[in-house]
């Protein structure tokens, strides 16, 4: 992939992930039932995941020549309040970012190691927060 489609990708995904983590804050806060506090101290841990997926991509992004964006994907901003609507909307979107590092992680293959380890780290990550949500919404 050309260098300047990577960046944008890896911009785009960063963006996504600014959205994430704005998400799952705000879900932590405003769940409410049974569960509530155990479910948003977790929501709270997958947002510290995906600030650090932030800076991983703004480090590959400023190493490839790039400028990392400060945008934040308004697509991935879903609000919702009931356990069962946070497990819902947080589901869907994990599995949109484990189908955009799938493709960032066959389009990273031309770029070199670092990036690729890099996006093979994000892409478990985020199978492990589907695989969570998938438990908690049982």
């Amino acid at each position: 992939m050309e260098k300047q489609k990577m960046i944008k990708a890896l911009n785009d995904a960063l963006a996504q992930e600014h959205a994430c983590q704005i998400r799952y804050l705000t879900h932590a806060a405003v769940i409410t039932g049974p569960y509530a506090q155990a479910v948003a101290g977790r929501l709270k841990e997958i947002a510290e995941d995906e600030e650090k997926h932030a800076a991983q991509l703004r480090e590959r992004i400023t190493a490839l020549g790039g400028t990392p964006t400060m945008e934040v994907a308004r697509a991935e901003l879903i609000f919702a309040r009931t356990l069962k609507e946070i497990l819902e909307v947080n589901l869907k979107e994990e599995e949109k970012a484990i189908t955009l590092y799938r493709s960032l992680l066959r389009a990273a293959q031309e770029e070199g190691e670092i990036l690729y380890e890099t996006i093979e780290e994000i892409l478990q990550d985020e199978q492990e927060h589907k695989e969570e949500l998938e438990r908690l919404r049982e």
